[in-house]
């Protein structure tokens, strides 16, 4: 068993608990082992290195140090991931990030743990066999648009993993489910999230472009690995429709939902609409008519 210490993060505590039971359940029917980092505290994701950057780092450094005993970090958040990529980047060398996290009592051990994200994770897993004889219930005929974002694979000389501007690992990951991943141009583009208190016009056009591109490549679905992603395009359809020309409102899950329902995880852990269930059996159905 491939074994993980897992940081969930402040938004998996929160605003998007049904990532973090949805990872864990996913996870544990891929046998893959999750230590949940003790005591680990917020990574300082988003702004704190906008206030110091030496202290950001020490934040985030914090959790590295709690997970170095326990193997490298799984950070399902994207935004989560990046920072304590960066975080690792910073502190490989002797500075005064370094020096502000060894007064705080942590020292950091060059080489010491490494971060993936829970797609890197789960891709790994695809790559090494893993999936074999466990999808139990195959998404057929679901076209799915997968939405990467801005911070899943950028920037490429901190994320470290797959294409940055045409990235493929959650295109292989639901194919691997049984979907069928649609070309679309909007994969990895910003939604515009951090925005969203500066110039909200601008941040919800950038979501319709990404939800119409969606539409254009007819994706049944759109699935995400950010919780900011998701939160932010699944939020306020109807005022889309109304006002910045939504062409059509497409729901918006993680991709370890849509996989834990391919692989037999119980509802309970993925908290997927009941009305997500029924688009995944329509595409059934329409898939053994066309058959």
């Amino acid at each position: 068993m491939t074994k993980y210490a897992y940081y969930p993060g402040c938004s998996l505590e929160t605003g998007a608990k049904e990532y973090d039971t949805s990872v864990r359940g996913v996870f544990g029917k891929l046998d893959l082992g999750l230590t949940e980092i003790p005591d680990w505290s917020c990574c300082g994701s988003s702004q704190a290195h906008k206030v110091d950057r030496g202290m950001a780092t020490a934040i985030a450094g914090r959790n590295l140090v709690l997970a170095s005993d326990i193997g490298d970090i799984v950070a399902p958040c994207a935004s989560c991931s990046l920072t304590l990529k960066e975080a690792i980047i910073e502190l490989e060398h002797e500075g005064p990030e370094r020096a502000v996290l060894k007064d705080a009592g942590y020292e950091y051990l060059p080489g010491s743990v490494n971060v993936v994200s829970a797609v890197e994770a789960v891709y790994r897993a695809l790559r090494d066999g893993q999936f074999e004889g466990k999808i139990k219930n195959p998404l057929e005929g679901l076209k799915i648009a997968s939405y990467y974002g801005c911070l899943l694979v950028r920037p490429p000389e901190v994320a470290k993993f797959d294409d940055p501007e045409n990235p493929t690992s959650m295109d292989k990951i639901m194919e691997a489910a049984g979907a069928t991943p649609v070309n679309w141009s909007h994969k990895a583009e910003c939604c515009g999230n951090a925005y969203i208190m500066v110039d909200k016009n601008m941040t919800l056009s950038l979501v319709t472009k990404i939800i119409n591109a969606a539409d254009r490549g007819g994706a049944d679905i759109i699935v995400t690995a950010c919780p900011l992603c998701q939160a932010n395009v699944e939020a306020r359809h109807s005022l889309l429709q109304q006002k910045f020309g939504l062409k059509r409102s497409i729901p918006v899950v993680y991709f370890t939902q849509l996989l834990g329902a391919a692989l037999g995880v119980d509802k309970g852990k993925l908290a997927m609409d009941e009305s997500v269930y029924k688009l995944i059996e329509k595409a059934r159905q329409a898939e053994k008519v066309v058959g």
